[in-house]
């Protein structure tokens, strides 16, 4: 092999070897192409401000006095739709009642100075107003006896159509996430220090098992600052989870098994009065209050299946 013959095979070599050096160092160095990591949308707030604006003022200081004469037509002609409906749907379905009578004597007594509160799980975005399809037409077709119901602003108030229906149909609209010191909040206390009929899902969602979830604070804190003790009523139900599925179908089913029960009066006077004697603080007295509230609806459920066993 001449001399010259091993110069052309070791510059070879050597470039061979540098060209793998050059790509190494390359593949070592090279700009990162991983794509970045995706952020999950996560849509802005729903704000009391979100509302519009002429509906607002009608939950915000100072409430009117009394209604308008168009307003009052109205709400009648939205609540007596929608009773008209419940009154079809609990006539198509294969409903149990219990309690009804104690209860509409509550809401008819024309002596009654409390406001009223009801209470009870949630088991269909169809709930209300379908179940309240058992109270009396005369009952249904009157704004002034029928319920107020604390519902979410996200889902009611998110046009201006929507927002003048559920507020034609006495919807509270609520902020979820925002605490128990709201306007919507402080607007239920102002119904029911006025004798107003307060209705709430303390457990704030439909929750379609056989076991409640734990009731939210906001019916203490009610409970609490009105000027008065509300009567408060608990009731239970079942069915609804089958005559509207929280999932599948945006049917309702009609002919389904309906079970409502109404309770008596729960007595929460000793729990206030530890409050006011400062054995309690306001959280340990809004805690007892909605532990109290949420063991009177599971006793009715409990009271309903030993009966039904």
């Amino acid at each position: 092999m001449t001399r010259n013959h091993i110069f052309r095979l070791t510059k070879t070599k050597l470039g061979v070897i540098s060209s793998l050096a050059f790509g190494a160092t390359y593949f070592y160095y090279k700009p990162s192409t991983n794509p970045a990591p995706v952020v999950p949308y996560i849509p802005p707030p729903f704000v009391w401000e979100t509302i519009p604006k002429p509906i607002l003022k009608r939950f915000t200081l100072p409430y009117p006095e009394h209604d308008g004469f168009i307003w009052t037509i109205c709400s009648t002609a939205v609540m007596s739709t929608a009773g008209i409906l419940a009154k079809g749907f609990v006539n198509q379905s294969k409903t149990q009642i219990y309690g009804l009578d104690k209860f509409q004597k509550i809401i008819d007594d024309p002596n009654r100075k409390k406001g009223v509160i009801t209470v009870s799980n949630h088991e269909s975005v169809l709930d209300d107003p379908l179940l309240w399809g058992v109270l009396p037409l005369n009952t249904l077709f009157s704004i002034h006896k029928m319920r107020w119901v604390l519902g979410a602003a996200d889902i009611c108030y998110t046009s201006i159509f929507k927002s003048y229906f559920f507020a034609f149909g006495q919807t509270i609209p609520t902020i979820r996430g925002a605490g128990i010191y709201q306007p919507g909040v402080d607007f239920a206390i102002d119904k029911l220090n006025k004798g107003g009929w307060i209705h709430i899902y303390p457990e704030a969602k439909v929750t379609q098992e056989n076991k409640m979830i734990r009731f939210k604070w906001g019916v203490g804190r009610i409970l609490m600052d009105a000027d008065h003790e509300p009567l408060v009523i608990p009731i239970w139900h079942k069915g609804m989870h089958l005559a509207k599925p929280l999932y599948g179908t945006k049917l309702v089913h009609l002919n389904k098994p309906i079970v409502l029960v109404f309770g008596n009066p729960v007595d929460y006077s000793d729990i206030l009065a530890s409050w006011k004697q400062g054995e309690l603080s306001k959280e340990e007295t809004r805690i007892k209050i909605t532990e109290r509230l949420y063991e009177a609806v599971e006793n009715l459920q409990k009271q309903y299946e030993h009966n039904a066993n």
